[in-house]
C-alpha cells in the first residue's frame, strides 16, 4: 500500500474513533444507549440503514455474485430492497414507532405473547452472530487482497475499532458514524465502476465482451434466470427467476425491511413518526444506486481479465481496487471498504445487544433493576457478541460465496416472522397460540427442508412462509384472541398511541 493511500485510510479510521469518542459523553441512559433518546433525524436513519445493509457482503458478496451469475444480482437491490422499504415506510414503521417497543421481538412479544418473544429473540440473536460472522469472513477476504494482511489480523481489527465506539456510544454514534461511512461507501464504489466502466469501452463494451465469451456468460444480462440452470458440475445455480420473485420478492425482502432488528431499530431512534416513516423512503432511493457500485464491477471483472482464472470469487473487488486505480483514489475506496465492513458490525452488534438485554435478559431474568445497570449490561453483551462473530468465520467460511451463506441463515427463519409480522397487523384475528405453533412449524420445516433435499434457500424462505402462514390461519381459528384493548397499539391501524409512555 503506498503511502498516500495509508494516509487516507489512517486518517479515516482516527476520525471514526475521534467521533465515538465524542458521542460517547452523550450516553445517559439505556434508552439512549439503543434507541439515540428518540432524536434522529430522517436523513441520517436513511444513510445509515443502506449502508448497514451494504456493508462489506455487497462490495466482496455482490460483486462475487456479479461475476458468477450475472445481473440478476442486483435483483436483491431492485426487487429485494426498494418496494418491501416502501411498503414498511407506509404501513410497519408508524405502528413501530408508536408502540414505543425497542425490538422487534418485544412487538411479538406484546402480540402473540412471552413464548414468542423468547424464540424470536433466541433466534435473532444467533442470527445476528452468523451475520457478524459473514462480515468478519468479508474483511478477512477483502483485506487480504487489498494490504496482504492475515485474515485472523484484519477480523482482530475490526473487531476492537468497532467494539470501542459501538459499546460507548450506542446507536446515535453507530448512525453518526455510519452517514460518514455512507459518503465514504457510494463515492468509492461508484468511482471504481465509472473507471471500470470506461476501460472497457462503455456499456455497449461490457455488453459485446459479455456476449462474446459465449456459454460461460450467456446467462450473465439477464434479470430473470432458468429454473434449471446448472453449474459446470450439474448442481442447481443462480437465481431462479421463480425463486427471485417468490422467495426474495415475497418473503425474504419484505421479512428483513419489515422485521430485521437492525433495520428497524434505528427507525425506532426518530425524533418522530413522519422522520421514521421519510427515513426508509429516503434510503429506497439510495439503494437504486447500489448495483451501479457493486453488482457492475462484478462483470467489469470479466470483460477485463477474460478468461483469467478466479479461485475466489470474493476476491474479485479487492483485484480491482488494485489494478484500477491510482494512489491517493485507491486509499479512497480502502477507507470505502473499511467503513462498509464497520457500518455492518456496530449495527448487527448495537441490534444484538438491545435484543439480548431486553428480549431475554430485562424480560425473563431481572425485571427491576435500575436504568444503569441495563447500560451496563447493553454494552457487556455488545462486546460479548463481537467476540461470537468472530468465532462464527470458520463456519461461514463452508459457502461458496459469502452472500449465500447470509442469505442462506437468513431464509431458516424469515419466512414464518414474516407470516407472523403479516398477519399480527393487519388481522385482529391472529391468535397467540397460533402464532406459536406457526413460528414453531415455520422454523422446523425449513429446517426439514434444508436437511432433506437441494433445495434453493429462495425456494425454502417462500414454503416456510406459506407453511406458517396457513398454520397460523388454521389455529387462529380455533383459539382465542387477544382483546381490543390489547390490540389497540398493535394494529396498522391503532387508536392513539402511547409513544413514549409504551417504553
Amino acid at each position: 500500500m503506498h503511502w498516500i493511500d495509508g494516509l487516507v485510510v489512517a486518517l479515516y479510521l482516527i476520525f471514526t474513533l475521534a467521533m465515538g469518542a465524542y458521542l460517547t459523553r452523550r450516553v445517559k441512559s439505556a434508552k439512549d444507549f439503543f434507541l439515540a433518546g428518540r432524536k434522529l433525524s430522517f436523513w441520517s436513519i436513511g444513510m445509515s440503514v443502506v449502508v448497514s445493509d451494504i456493508g462489506a457482503l455487497e462490495m466482496v458478496g455482490g460483486t462475487a455474485g456479479a461475476f458468477q451469475y450475472g445481473i440478476a444480482q442486483a435483483n436483491y437491490e431492485w426487487i429485494g430492497c426498494v418496494p418491501a422499504m416502501i411498503i414498511a415506510a407506509l404501513i410497519f414503521i408508524p405502528v413501530y414507532w408508536r408502540s414505543g417497543i425497542f425490538s422487534v421481538p418485544e412487538y411479538l412479544g406484546r402480540r402473540y405473547g412471552a413464548p414468542v418473544q423468547a424464540i424470536e429473540a433466541l433466534v435473532w440473536t444467533l442470527f445476528l452472530a452468523a451475520a457478524l460472522g459473514v462480515f468478519f469472513q468479508a474483511a478477512a477476504k477483502m483485506c487480504a487482497g487489498l494490504f496482504g494482511w492475515e485474515p485472523w489480523f484484519s477480523v482482530a481489527l475490526i473487531g476492537v475499532i468497532v467494539a470501542v465506539y459501538t459499546i460507548g456510544g450506542g446507536l446515535e454514534a453507530v448512525v453518526l458514524t455510519d452517514v460518514v461511512q455512507c459518503v465514504a461507501l457510494f463515492v468509492g464504489g461508484l468511482t471504481l465502476a465509472g473507471i471500470g466502466l470506461h476501460r472497457v469501452g462503455g456499456f455497449g463494451g461490457l455488453q459485446q465482451s459479455l456476449r462474446s465469451q459465449g456459454v460461460r456468460t450467456e446467462h450473465h444480462l439477464k434479470l430473470l434466470m432458468p429454473v434449471d440452470l446448472k453449474d459446470g458440475a450439474g448442481q442447481p445455480t443462480g437465481y431462479p427467476w421463480s425463486g427471485i420473485l417468490l422467495g426474495l420478492g415475497f418473503v425474504l425482502s419484505p421479512a428483513y425491511w419489515l422485521g430485521n432488528q437492525a433495520i428497524v431499530q434505528r427507525t425506532l431512534g426518530a425524533k418522530d413518526e413522519w422522520s421514521a416513516k421519510a427515513a426508509m423512503i429516503f434510503g429506497a432511493l439510495l439503494k437504486t444506486l447500489v448495483p451501479l457500485a457493486f453488482v457492475l464491477p462484478g462483470l467489469l471483472a470479466i470483460a477485463l481479465w477474460g478468461d483469467r482464472p478466479v479461485a475466489d470469487a470474493n476476491e474479485i473487488y479487492p483485484q480491482l481496487i488494485n489494478e484500477l486505480l491510482p494512489n491517493g483514489l485507491r486509499g479512497v475506496l480502502y477507507a470505502a471498504f473499511l467503513a462498509a465492513l464497520m457500518s455492518s458490525v456496530d449495527s448487527y452488534a448495537n441490534s444484538a445487544a438491545t435484543i439480548v438485554c431486553r428480549d431475554i435478559y430485562q424480560r425473563f431474568f431481572v425485571r427491576d433493576e435500575s436504568d444503569a445497570h441495563y447500560l451496563r449490561v447493553g454494552r457487556f453483551i455488545s462486546l460479548t457478541v463481537i467476540a461470537l462473530g468472530v468465532a462464527m468465520v470458520p463456519v461461514v467460511s463452508a459457502y461458496q460465496t459469502i452472500y449465500d451463506a447470509f442469505q442462506t441463515f437468513l431464509s431458516f427463519f424469515q419466512g414464518p416472522s414474516l407470516a407472523l409480522l403479516l398477519c399480527g397487523l393487519l388481522w385482529r384475528g391472529a391468535t397467540p397460540t397460533g402464532g406459536l405453533v406457526a413460528l414453531v412449524t415455520g422454523i422446523a420445516g425449513a429446517a426439514m427442508m434444508h436437511i432433506f433435499s437441494d433445495i434453493h434457500y429462495l425456494h425454502m424462505a417462500w414454503w416456510s412462509f406459506l407453511l406458517s402462514l396457513v398454520v397460523l390461519i388454521v389455529v387462529s381459528f380455533v383459539t382465542k384472541p387477544l382483546s381490543a384493548d390489547l390490540l389497540r397499539d398493535l394494529m396498522a391501524k391503532p387508536g392513539p398511541g402511547k409513544g413514549e409512555a409504551a417504553s
